[in-house]
C-alpha cells in the first residue's frame, strides 16, 4: 500500500485523496469501503480509473480471505528482513546464502528455546493487546437468541452506529473478527459483560502456543565450509557476470519516503486533537465532540501594529568635535536672534581651535640601551 500511496502521491495532490486513500485501504467491510471509495470517485473519476488501471491487486481488507487470518496492507516484514540482513547484503551470492542459513539457523533455536517456556493457550502477546483493547468499551447492548447481540455506539461526529455479533460463530458485522481471527472491540464488549466468559476461548488457533511451536518445529542443520563440500563436474565452465562497480561506499540502507519519515519531502503536520492537517495540538481550536479530548488552546493576544511614539527631546547644548573644530549650538543665542526679528534659527559657527602638535621621539636605540644598562648598574 505503502508503493500505491507514494505513486499516487506524484499524480495526484489534494486534502480528500490524503484524508481518504488510507482509510479506503484499511476498510473491514464493504460500506466503509465505497464510503471513503465514493468521496475520492466524487472528487476526480480520474482518480479511480488509474487505481483500477494500474494496482489490479488487493489492496484494501476487505477483500481479503477469512483462512489467512492476516490484514497486513504494508509490506512491513519485507522491510524486516531487508533490516536484518543489511550487514550482509555487500557479499557475494554465495556467501550471502550462507550468512542467511545461519540466521535462520540461529533465530529458530532461538524461538525453539522461548516456545518451551510458554505454558498458556494463547501467546502472551496477544492476551496483553486484547486486554489493553478491552478497556473503557462504553457500548450498549441489547440481548437477543442464541448468543446473539447488537452493539450500539456514538463516533465524535455524533453519529450512532451499530454492529451485530455472534459468539457462537465467532463473527461480526463488523468482518474484523473474521479477517484477523482476534475478537474485534463490539465482542471484547459483549465477552467482558457476561460472566464466566474467558476471551481466550474466542481467539483463533492461530494465535496459540501450540501452533507457534509447531511453525519452529523445522530445523536447519550446520553445514562444514565450501573447502569440505563434495567436487561435483557440471560439464561446462561457469563464469562470473560482467560487474562494473560504481564510484563511493557501496549503500546499505534504502533511501526511506517522506510517508515512512525519509527526508525527501517535508511532511505535513497533523492534530492529535482534531486529527486535521497544519497545525498542532497546542495551537487546536477546532470543535471536537469526543468527550475525552483535551480542552481547546487559549487564544494568544493580538499584537498592537501601531507605531511607537517617540518621546520629545528637550534642547540643550551641544558640542562636538570632528578633527579639532568645535560646534556651538547654543539655546541662548537662538533666542537672540528671535527677539531681533528672523524667524530662521542662526547658522552654526564654527570655532577653531589650535592642538599642539606631539613631540617625535628622537633618542636613538643606542641611547635606550645605555640607560638600560645604566640603571641594572
Amino acid at each position: 500500500m505503502r508503493h500505491l500511496v507514494k505513486n499516487f502521491q506524484k499524480r495526484y495532490k489534494g486534502v480528500v485523496f490524503k484524508k481518504h486513500l488510507w482509510p479506503c485501504s484499511r476498510a473491514y467491510n464493504q460500506q466503509h469501503y465505497e464510503y471513503h471509495y465514493n468521496i475520492m470517485k466524487k472528487a476526480s473519476p480520474n482518480v479511480i480509473k488509474w487505481i483500477e488501471q494500474t494496482h489490479k491487486h488487493l489492496w484494501n481488507r476487505w477483500k481479503f480471505s477469512h483462512a489467512s487470518k492476516c490484514d497486513y496492507v504494508t509490506n512491513n516484514i519485507t522491510e524486516t528482513f531487508n533490516s536484518w540482513i543489511r550487514m550482509e547484503k555487500s557479499q557475494s551470492v554465495i556467501s550471502l546464502m550462507d550468512r542467511i542459513r545461519q540466521m535462520i539457523m540461529e533465530k529458530n533455536a532461538a524461538r525453539r528455546t522461548l516456545a518451551e517456556k510458554l505454558n498458556d493457550r494463547i501467546l502472551p502477546n496477544i492476551t496483553k493487546d486484547l486486554n489493553a483493547r478491552s478497556r473503557n468499551l462504553n457500548y450498549v447492548i441489547h440481548k437477543g437468541p442464541n448468543n446473539t447481540v447488537e452493539i450500539q455506539g456514538t463516533t465524535k461526529e455524533l453519529k450512532t452506529w451499530r454492529h451485530t455479533v455472534d459468539l457462537d460463530n465467532t463473527s461480526c458485522s463488523c468482518q474484523r473478527w473474521q479477517i484477523t481471527g482476534l475478537p474485534c472491540t463490539h465482542a471484547l464488549c459483549l465477552i467482558n459483560a457476561l460472566t464466566n466468559m474467558n476471551v481466550e476461548d474466542y481467539v483463533h488457533e492461530y494465535y496459540s502456543v501450540a501452533m507457534f511451536k509447531k511453525a519452529y518445529e523445522g530445523v536447519v542443520h550446520p553445514m562444514t565450509d565450501r573447502s569440505q563440500c563434495p567436487k561435483v563436474e557440471i560439464g561446462f565452465k561457469l563464469w562470473p557476470p560482467a560487474f562494473k562497480r560504481s564510484a563511493g561506499r557501496p549503500r546499505t540502507r534504502r533511501l526511506k519516503g517522506a510517508e515512512v519519515g525519509g527526508k525527501g519531502t517535508r511532511r505535513q503536520m497533523q492534530c492529535k486533537r482534531c486529527g486535521q492537517f497544519g497545525h498542532m495540538m497546542k495551537t487546536c481550536n477546532e470543535t471536537v465532540y469526543d468527550s475525552d479530548a483535551p480542552p481547546p488552546a487559549a487564544a494568544k493576544p493580538k499584537r498592537s501594529k501601531g507605531k511607537k511614539s517617540k518621546p520629545a527631546s528637550t534642547v540643550s547644548t551641544q558640542q562636538s568635535q570632528v578633527g579639532g573644530s568645535t560646534f556651538c549650538t547654543c539655546s541662548h543665542k537662538r533666542m537672540l536672534a528671535m527677539t531681533n526679528g528672523s524667524s530662521s534659527p542662526p547658522k552654526k559657527i564654527k570655532v577653531t581651535t589650535k592642538r599642539t602638535p606631539k613631540r617625535k621621539n628622537t633618542t636613538s636605540m643606542a641611547a635606550k640601551k645605555k640607560l638600560v644598562m645604566d640603571k641594572h648598574k
